[in-house]
């Protein structure tokens, strides 16, 4: 396991996605997520409601239980806080480049 380390004064950033897709974050979307966060210098937070997990880990990603309409809140700290966020929204309306969730 990769440890990064984070400056006080590191860029911080956040965004909020909608699931759209059908299955939401499910098993391979939540894979996804984690592969995107890893390519980045940046820690990553996805919240639902009150909770938070880390952006690293597919089984915590998986336990927020996102479905379709849900809201998440990505929160990011580092070097590459903006970019990773971007990548992951685009991953988010993407719908995780799933050609079963095109919308009807």
């Amino acid at each position: 396991m990769v440890r990064r380390r984070f400056e006080v004064n590191q860029p911080i950033a956040a965004r909020t996605v909608q699931v759209t897709n059908r299955q939401g974050v499910h098993a391979r979307a939540a894979t996804l997520i984690a592969q995107v966060v890893r390519q980045h210098e940046a820690k990553v937070s996805l919240r639902k409601g009150s909770e938070r997990v880390e952006g690293t880990d597919v089984l915590q990603i998986m336990s927020l239980g996102a479905g379709e309409g849900d809201h998440l809140l990505l929160e990011a700290v580092g070097r590459d806080a903006e970019t990773v966020l971007d990548a992951l929204v685009a991953l988010f309306h993407g719908r995780f480049g799933n050609e079963d969730n095109a919308p009807d």
